[in-house]
């Protein structure tokens, strides 16, 4: 497919599926009872984290959560002790992750606050401005929660490890740069567009197994195997389309894989 082509595509996919509509099984129905800033980040990071699985799964186990956090996430996260955390996320359990990881994740999260930083902050000291990617910022901001997570408790660390892949480890971090994307790219009902210092041209598209298969498919990539390289490889190709938010097709894509893979399947 040559540019001309894959850009009227992509637009055309664009126009049909990103649309608050599609939402629906998306872990960012999950968000609709934060209304804070400081709550919408640190709840995000959670639900991203626990992208992994069925979306109804992925859904319900998001909001156990919150039901159990409550509305003021951000104030829990300082102002618990991990103690109180831990016996609060007692019996939590979705796929691979245990309640005592979700206790050491927001735990360290509510070391960052305490510090006197955000999430946001805390990504920002490792960004540099002539950066060509977030991949560095990402490098850093896991890196520290990981840290801070095995000085928590290092029980539970290696399952925070797991819930915070780094493209240090070679990882295409699916979830982590979905989280960004939330993050960054503006509000345009979809997305949030809270963090104001990360500009949205240096994003990478979140990739898994779906999205390597579209992409694979309209060249965007040549790759076998679903990693960092890839991520990079296939939002090279789609900086060509909008280089100023190549990532602007994630949602779209996403759901037109979706579709096609519901089609394929029938």
């Amino acid at each position: 497919m040559n540019n001309r082509a894959l850009k009227t595509y992509l637009e055309d996919q664009y126009r049909a599926f990103h649309r608050p509509e599609y939402l629906r099984m998306d872990p960012l129905v999950c968000l609709a009872p934060f209304a804070r800033s400081e709550d919408i980040e640190i709840a995000a990071l959670v639900a991203a984290a626990l992208a992994y699985g069925r979306a109804e799964t992925i859904i319900r186990n998001v909001t156990e959560i919150f039901s159990r956090t409550g509305r003021s996430i951000a104030d829990f996260a300082a102002g618990t002790t991990l103690a109180e955390k831990t016996r609060c996320f007692e019996g939590f359990k979705h796929r691979f992750t245990g309640g005592g990881a979700i206790a050491a994740l927001l735990h360290s999260i509510g070391k960052v606050r305490l510090a006197g930083g955000s999430l946001e902050t805390l990504f920002a000291e490792g960004f540099r401005e002539a950066d060509p990617t977030i991949r560095r910022g990402l490098e850093h901001f896991t890196g520290t929660l990981r840290r801070l997570a095995e000085e928590t408790a290092s029980s539970s660390q290696a399952g925070v490890g797991y819930l915070l892949a780094s493209p240090a480890d070679g990882s295409a971090c699916k979830r982590l740069n979905m989280y960004l994307r939330w993050m960054i790219r503006k509000n345009d009902g979809i997305d949030f567009g809270i963090w104001k210092t990360i500009p949205a041209s240096r994003l990478i598209m979140p990739v898994d197994t779906h999205v390597a298969r579209i992409s694979r498919r309209l060249g965007l990539t040549k790759r076998a195997t679903v990693d960092w390289r890839m991520a990079e490889e296939i939002t090279g190709v789609l900086r060509m389309c909008d280089g100023a938010d190549p990532v602007r097709y994630d949602f779209s894509l996403c759901r037109a894989g979706m579709v096609d893979f519901r089609r394929e399947a029938a």
